[in-house]
């Protein structure tokens, strides 16, 4: 990449603030606006530079937001459209730069668009959705849902269906209808006139559908089948993507992170970058993978064996190309340190060292809410403890397959998205800070041991290890190596160390991440100075470097002609 082509968004640190779970401070037990506006110092402490927010449109919380019923105002249970430019002109005092994020490959079914369409099937409105004639009064095809089920819902009285591709209560909006995405250009405008620095995009992969026409055999007991290739990056997409760019995006300098895995890395430049149809995006090559599978057995040599290669490649392949947005932790995923560390090794060593592991490579960094004090799973006794829909889903997929009661729980207390949306752990206070109310989802018990106020005031946290990573990248001296140098696999033979180097004409730093419970010992007789080190010592005699268990350190080698 020409490094002569900056742009502001190539230096961000990003933050995901999930606002259900953030900060509520009306005592209703919801996070709201003005709990985002408390902790904006709080932000800035860390180093935050951009921060993202799940959605805050007006919406039935179905899906917990991303069931929007009106995209230009703010749902009540987080506050009014002026507190929301409040906390844009806030932040910017603050030099951090907020985006929403943008849900337009559906609405709700409350959304004032389906209601006219379902007033009348044959009116303007009615083109504004996937609405296709069934078949023998059966749905049109037998496409499964994200969500389970059919992704089909029959229209009262009719033989029409509207296709969701998540729940009945999400249908997917018709693409193919220009009126329609003029429409959702106009709601972008929207928001970027009020100060907005962009959008995380979601679930844009799915705009385009291919159909079937016929049933195709089915791919598990339900009768029905999953078929990506027909809803997600479906042949043609290119044309809306790029109208979204062009129409929507590129009137402003703003930061647009698409939701999508670009499997084919020929096609990066296509869909990400300088001419893109997005600046970056969020991909999933390591979100399908947890410790506790079978697969791993909680062995993490062989965890991050598997993985090395995966994040190799990505790094490699994206030198002097594009920036992809590196993240070990979202709202979609259970913590990251349940997915990464086995239980019993949870601390603050291994907590640190998968912060270091991502932190430094090409990319924009983010981190999500809780990640920077080292929150972790809640796994609950029953069922009945978890309220998003897609959990409760899961769980009779389990039972359907076979599996008991207990072995179905225990697969949902691994995998469930909620493990992430447990309420911010602000101090040892009731309900960990988060509110004076009932809050709308039960807090972690330990909050009295892992809490933001505690490790505020211990220089030794893992937090304040996170303002140290952050300000090391941020460090004058070594921005542009971070941002613009390229990303070089180092120590690949070294089981269970992830380990690169950032190198440009006349800096190299090294970054080795030992993310196993065993001293591992490698070759390094280069002169380095230590930029950071999650332990106070590092061991070296003899040209050989020991890291220890779960040790990170970042390396700046001296060897390169630049005057050290």
């Amino acid at each position: 990449m020409d490094v002569k082509n900056k742009k502001w968004w190539h230096e961000a640190i990003g933050y995901q603030i999930y606002p259900k779970s953030f900060q509520d401070t009306n005592n209703d037990g919801i996070g709201d606006i003005p709990g985002m506006i408390e902790h904006l110092d709080d932000l800035k402490d860390l180093g935050i530079t951009v921060i993202w927010i799940s959605p805050i449109n007006l919406s039935p919380m179905v899906d917990h937001g991303y069931d929007i019923s009106d995209y230009l105002q703010i749902d009540p249970s987080f506050g009014t459209n002026e507190e929301f430019e409040l906390l844009i002109q806030e932040a910017e005092k603050r030099g951090i730069k907020v985006l929403m994020d943008l849900v337009i490959n559906h609405t709700s079914t409350q959304h004032e668009w389906f209601k006219r369409a379902m007033e009348d099937l044959d009116g303007e409105y009615a083109k504004y959705y996937v609405i296709q004639e069934g078949r023998d009064d059966q749905p049109p095809n037998n496409w499964r849902s994200m969500f389970g089920g059919s992704a089909w819902e029959k229209i009262a009285g009719t033989n029409k269906y509207y296709l969701h591709l998540f729940t009945v209560e999400q249908p997917d909006l018709n693409w193919e209808n220009p009126a329609l995405r003029q429409e959702l250009y106009k709601i972008v405008e929207f928001w970027l006139e009020k100060g907005l620095a962009g959008f995380r995009v979601d679930a844009i992969s799915h705009i385009k559908k291919i159909y079937d026409e016929e049933n195709l055999p089915s791919d598990g007991p339900d009768g029905l089948v999953t078929v990506w290739e027909n809803y997600r990056d479906a042949k043609g997409i290119g044309e809306f993507l790029g109208e979204l760019r062009d129409m929507a995006f590129s009137k402003q300098d703003i930061l647009t992170i698409a939701e999508m895995d670009v499997v084919d890395p020929e096609r990066w430049e296509e869909y990400f970058g300088d001419n893109g149809y997005f600046s970056s995006i969020f991909d999933f090559y390591h979100t399908a993978y947890t410790i506790q599978d079978k697969t791993f057995d909680n062995d993490s040599e062989k965890f991050v064996e598997f993985l090395k290669p995966l994040v190799y490649k990505k790094q490699e392949l994206a030198n002097d190309r594009v920036f992809f947005t590196n993240f070990v932790e979202n709202h979609d995923l259970p913590r990251a340190l349940n997915r990464f560390i086995p239980k019993e090794e949870i601390g603050y060593h291994s907590a640190s060292v998968l912060g270091m592991f991502y932190f430094f490579m090409r990319g924009i960094p983010v981190i999500y809410q809780g990640q920077e004090i080292g929150m972790v799973d809640y796994p609950k006794d029953t069922i009945d403890e978890y309220i998003d829909l897609a959990t409760h889903n899961n769980y009779q997929d389990y039972l359907l397959k076979g599996l008991t009661e207990k072995e179905a729980l225990t697969q949902i207390n691994i995998e469930n998205r909620e493990n992430s949306r447990t309420p911010m752990q602000w101090n040892d206070q009731p309900n960990a800070g988060f509110t004076e109310g009932t809050p709308w989802f039960a807090v972690n018990p330990n909050y009295p041991e892992i809490n933001y106020q505690q490790q505020k005031d211990d220089p030794k946290s893992l937090l304040n290890f996170y303002k140290k990573m952050i300000q090391l990248r941020k460090n004058p001296e070594y921005k542009d190596l971070f941002v613009y140098g390229k990303s070089i696999p180092d120590f690949v033979e070294a089981a269970g160390v992830i380990a690169y180097q950032r190198k440009s004409a006349d800096q190299m730093i090294s970054a080795l991440c030992n993310l196993t419970n065993q001293a591992v010992v490698v070759e390094y007789d280069a002169e380095f100075e230590i930029l950071l080190n999650n332990y106070t010592e590092l061991k070296q005699a003899a040209g050989l470097m020991t890291l220890q268990p779960y040790q990170g350190v970042i390396l700046e080698e001296k060897s390169l002609d630049n005057g050290k």
